[in-house]
């Protein structure tokens, strides 16, 4: 009888420790729904470490999304092409629209303030940092210093219109974490330039390579002297490199006539071969393709790919020499312009 009893009052115990205790909060609905002119793919995804959701976007190109989450959180908003930084608070309704034509300037955010901090951040970012860094970093110290002190007033002028000090702060610590990062960047950058100096220059003749294509010939870009060559190093991982495949496909069927080669080496690695060659027949990819076997190639070596990475484009004069080492992508309008000024 005594156990029966001391067993009654040790759940007894327990129960009322749990109710004194604070309840764990059950997940809240949280609804996003919006508008995307041009969508570049039928469903749009939200996401971060923890989560995923998702949804398809109907033939009026809206969508609705449902969240299930506990606690505010930074999320990837993505529709398939590009993405958006958002932060998304328990119980939130967001309405967004954007076109994805002009995706960074035209996304907008309805309430959802920390949402629309973020879009303008990374607009700021994008017109101080993003365009044109070298330009930047060779700035004398005092001036690069004072850039990114500018910089920071930019951002905090922006997030000093919010009212959630929880977001304000975990934003102060994040700006504050990149600005600290200054002094690693030039570092870095000045590293690259000194070993990005021993390429060859405009003018010069470029570095030969010799490489099968998908039809087992042997080829080297010393073959097509006589001629202009634009050079692709991508491979099927990258997905940069993959995005710009129908630029390519759509620039070479436009020169198809012109004296111009148009000239893809893949990185991949061997063991990947099937692959590279399916996705030459998925993206009816033309022009000349070879194959290097791997990021440890020589074409990677003596190009830099480690510094510079990939997508890379070359373009090469009639004689092999070098014109671009750090060609316009093929998704540019300004490859056109100079594509119609040498040909």
């Amino acid at each position: 009888m005594k156990t029966t009893i001391y067993s009654i009052s040790a759940i007894v115990t327990i129960a009322a420790i749990l109710y004194m205790s604070d309840p764990v909060k059950p997940p809240t609905k949280t609804i996003i729904t919006g508008v995307v002119t041009n969508p570049k793919s039928d469903s749009i995804t939200i996401f971060n470490q923890e989560h995923e959701f998702g949804n398809r976007v109907d033939y009026k190109n809206k969508f609705k999304i449902s969240m299930n989450i506990d606690s505010a959180d930074y999320f990837t908003f993505y529709d398939g092409n590009e993405t958006s930084s958002m932060y998304i608070n328990p119980g939130q309704n967001i309405d967004l629209t954007l076109d994805t034509e002009m995706f960074d300037e035209t996304i907008k955010y309805n309430n959802s303030p920390e949402s629309t901090f973020l879009a303008k951040k990374y607009l700021i970012q994008e017109k101080y940092v993003d365009v044109d860094m070298d330009s930047v970093f060779a700035l004398p110290d005092s001036l690069y210093y004072e850039f990114f002190s500018n910089l920071e007033v930019l951002f905090l002028k922006e997030l000093n219109k919010l009212s959630n000090k929880e977001f304000i702060q975990l934003e102060k610590e994040n700006i504050a974490q990149m600005i600290s990062r200054a002094d690693t960047w030039k570092l870095n950058w000045q590293k690259r330039m000194l070993r990005l100096s021993v390429l060859p220059e405009k003018g010069e003749p470029g570095i030969d390579f010799t490489y099968p294509d998908n039809n087992n010939n042997i080829v080297s870009l010393s073959d097509f002297k006589g001629k202009y060559v634009y050079v692709d190093i991508w491979a099927t991982w990258c997905g940069p490199c993959v995005y710009e495949i129908p630029f390519l496909v759509d620039l070479e069927n436009k020169y198809h006539d012109k004296n111009i080669v148009f000239l893809s080496v893949s990185v991949d690695k061997e063991e990947d071969i099937d692959k590279w060659k399916t996705m030459l027949n998925e993206k009816n990819m033309g022009g000349v393709q070879l194959f290097a076997s791997g990021w440890d190639s020589q074409i990677s070596n003596d190009y830099l790919l480690s510094v510079t990475g990939i997508p890379r484009f070359l373009l090469f004069d009639l004689d092999g020499n070098v014109i671009d080492l750090d060609a316009d992508r093929p998704s540019s309008e300004k490859i056109h312009q100079i594509f119609n000024e040498i040909l």
